[in-house]
């Protein structure tokens, strides 16, 4: 529990006692001053009963008559007549009562009726920690039928304060991301432009940097979506569709042979079937690899390999990665894929497979861990498959991400489609004049510079272009101003 929270019980819990202890002296003493009062008004009933007699001398009257009046309310009884040291006492004795255990009474009583000349005093004795034990008694009830309200506000305030907590640690969640995604920008610009002159490097490895350049970026956006500051709005809903999945985890699988070239004796191995295609989202999708490529490849003591299939069956698409490391023993096997749960990871928070379960349900499919200590382990993620759509056999895309026409090209080779991919609007318009206006054109929202998908897709249909698609992350709502615009993923539509 929080050091602060652990405080504020404890706080609590000092007011519950101070309170308590409150209730408890006012019970006994409002106990005391009650018996108190009825007893006075008691003694003067038997002190106005017995007054005859005791000013006409019967005291045996008086004897024989007061202990059957008084024996429900007072223990003992004693008459002290004016001017004289002895009186008499029912029953005998009665004025020897221990003062600790007993109080008294006292009635004055006089011979006249204006009260001005005492005949002498009565005092009646009753109990003096009876009405103390009512007091406490009081005070128990009311300390339990309090206790259940004091358990609630302990509820209450743990609860209160946990999420005070987790929004703090949210807004600086947010803080961070926001300071990463901004600062992060000038290098990666700086990165994709000193790429272009790179002319020594092969085009393929210009490509993969530029790639990976471009899942950097896309990190950064996702930061801000996740831990955007509290009271922000919401971000639209991340768009799922069928995609090619050999396309999305191809570019992935080379970054990961990048990036662990250096690791001597690692295979990182892929084979997947053409057109397996699913409904997923494809950042989602490739983080996913990603970190399941990197927790195999951290399974592995030394030398080893790693395995990524794609397959599929009946109606299931199957993507596979194994390795054959050290494996995971059966009392933590069952616990990853929870949020928190990790193994062999130093510093590891678990969010990497916690992530991957996410997604894969949230798609409509499932997460399965299978392993041997010492026989490596295997992660197998089952989706339900996409109904193919035809491919058109031209297309233009129009797109300034890097990473995203790498995509597209590698779809289209795929699938054979002849595509035209442009960085800029300006370089498709100046060559739309050799364009068929029947040929699908798919833009980017968000060109750079300020330039805007949707304005240049109506620039498009005002030159006579009949099938205009507006590929972006935004949901389709963002657009509805423009009914005729199609909206649909950042991926390749076609299989």
């Amino acid at each position: 529990m929080d050091p602060e929270i652990k405080r504020s019980v404890r706080q609590l819990f000092v007011k519950f006692l101070l309170f308590q202890a409150v209730i408890f002296v006012a019970a006994v003493a409002l106990s005391l001053v009650f018996t108190g009062y009825f007893k006075a008004r008691l003694g003067r009933q038997l002190a106005a009963a017995s007054r005859d007699s005791l000013l006409a001398g019967d005291a045996r009257h008086v004897i024989t008559t007061m202990p059957s009046s008084m024996s429900r309310d007072f223990t003992g009884m004693v008459w002290r007549p004016a001017g004289q040291e002895k009186g008499f006492s029912v029953p005998a004795g009665a004025e020897n009562s221990s003062g600790m255990f007993y109080t008294y009474s006292r009635m004055g009583v006089c011979f006249d009726e204006d009260r001005k000349v005492p005949a002498g005093e009565l005092f009646f004795y009753y109990p003096r920690w009876t009405p103390v034990s009512w007091g406490v008694l009081s005070w128990l009830v009311i300390a339990l039928l309090s206790l259940p309200v004091a358990l609630r506000e302990r509820r209450r305030l743990i609860r209160d304060y946990t999420l005070l907590l987790d929004l703090r640690i949210k807004e600086s969640y947010s803080a961070l991301a926001a300071q990463v995604a901004h600062d992060i920008r000038s290098p990666l610009a700086a990165l994709d432009s000193a790429l272009a002159d790179f002319s020594s490097v092969p085009e393929d490895r210009r490509e993969l940097a530029r790639g990976a350049l471009g899942r950097i970026g896309e990190i950064a956006r996702d930061l801000l979506e996740n831990y955007r500051v509290p009271g922000a709005p919401a971000p639209a809903a991340k768009a799922v569709a069928a995609h090619d999945l050999k396309a999305l985890v191809a570019p992935v699988i080379a970054e990961k042979r990048a990036q662990y070239s250096s690791r001597a004796g690692l295979a990182i191995e892929f084979s997947g079937e053409d057109g397996v295609r699913a409904r997923v989202h494809p950042a989602e999708l490739r983080r996913m690899v990603s970190n399941l490529v990197n927790n195999a490849v951290e399974a592995l003591d030394g030398p080893g390999r790693v395995s990524v299939s794609l397959s599929r069956g009946g109606s299931v698409v199957t993507l596979k990665i194994s390795d054959d490391g050290k494996g995971i023993p059966p009392e933590i096997l069952s616990k990853l894929g929870q949020k928190g749960a990790t193994h062999g990871k130093a510093g590891g928070t678990g969010l990497g497979l916690y992530h991957a379960r996410s997604c894969a349900e949230s798609w409509g499919g499932s997460l399965n861990i299978t392993s041997r200590p010492g026989a490596g382990t295997e992660v197998a993620i089952e989706l339900p498959e996409a109904v193919p759509q035809a491919a058109p056999k031209n297309a233009v895309l129009i797109d300034d991400d890097a990473l995203v026409r790498i995509n597209w090209k590698t779809a289209a080779r795929v699938h054979g489609v002849e595509l035209l991919v442009f960085s800029a609007p300006a370089d498709f318009l100046a060559a739309a004049g050799g364009v068929p206006k029947d040929t699908p054109v798919y833009i980017d929202s968000n060109l750079g510079n300020g330039i805007r998908g949707e304005e240049i897709a109506v620039q498009l249909k005002e030159l006579g272009f009949t099938d205009i698609c507006l590929e972006t992350g935004h949901a389709p709502e963002k657009f509805s101003a423009i009914n005729w615009l199609k909206v649909a993923g950042k991926e390749p539509p076609w299989a």
